[in-house]
């Protein structure tokens, strides 16, 4: 090899070196996106999320995106109202030595515990633990809705048939009548600290919480009262 050979193969490899450390610096000063993506995972895991095996996703994290590198802990935040299960979008922000801040979508996601139904539950018929057992269900797959607890079902009926095994969901349940029109019922009248307890008769449909008219069997007086559980409602004085 002659000495001009020789040269010119030091000046390359001196220029790639050049180079090499040059864009090692620049890699070195800019926000790597792996710490934006595990600040927003971070936060997400602090917001006490009702999901379990909570899976984070960044959907909108451009890989163009050039940030100068943050000197503190990366700030994360959420609008107010925004969502954090599904869908959400969260602000990652920046104050020294440079201020910036963007926005990011991610996908949030993990396993509930949703009741089903353990047997088969007829239309019109009351849910009762009996007939139902949790399972664990991923989220994103529940577009219908859940029920992830026992007591939300209470004085409440199945609105069509329900397979064993079937997710309970809004639509497969409605609110149980406690009183029927014509009913003999229980009308409690409250009046300062005294309970008093008469006999009654609904003259509508009522569920719990709803304003129905009855009668009073003794005196004959209509009135208007709420329905409190089954067969029995509350006027006030």
């Amino acid at each position: 090899m002659n000495k001009q050979q020789t040269w010119l193969n030091t000046a390359v490899i001196v220029s790639f070196l050049t180079f090499s450390c040059h864009a090692l610096v620049h890699a070195s000063s800019l926000q790597s996106h792996s710490a934006i993506a595990n600040a927003v995972k971070q936060f997400i895991k602090g917001q006490n999320v009702p999901l379990k095996n909570l899976q984070v996703t960044l959907t909108s994290l451009n890989n163009q995106l050039v940030l100068p590198k943050c000197g503190k802990a990366l700030q994360v935040s959420m609008a107010p109202g925004t969502k954090l299960l599904g869908n959400t979008s969260l602000a990652v922000s920046c104050d020294s030595p440079q201020q910036w801040k963007i926005h990011v979508a991610a996908h949030v996601d993990g396993e509930v515990n949703a009741l089903i139904a353990r047997h088969p539950i007829p239309r019109g018929t009351a849910f009762e633990e009996v007939n139902l057992e949790f399972v664990l269900r991923r989220y994103s797959q529940l577009n219908h809705g859940y029920y992830a607890s026992a007591s939300l079902l209470q004085n409440m009926e199945a609105k069509r048939n329900i397979k064993t095994g079937q997710i309970l969901t809004p639509a497969v349940v409605k609110a149980q009548k406690l009183v029927l029109r014509g009913q003999h019922i229980t009308i409690v009248a409250q009046s300062g600290g005294l309970n008093l307890r008469v006999k009654g008769k609904a003259l509508m449909d009522g569920f719990k919480g709803q304003t129905i008219k009855v009668s009073n069997l003794n005196s004959k007086k209509l009135l208007y009262a709420q329905v409190v559980s089954a067969g029995v409602v509350r006027v006030n004085y």
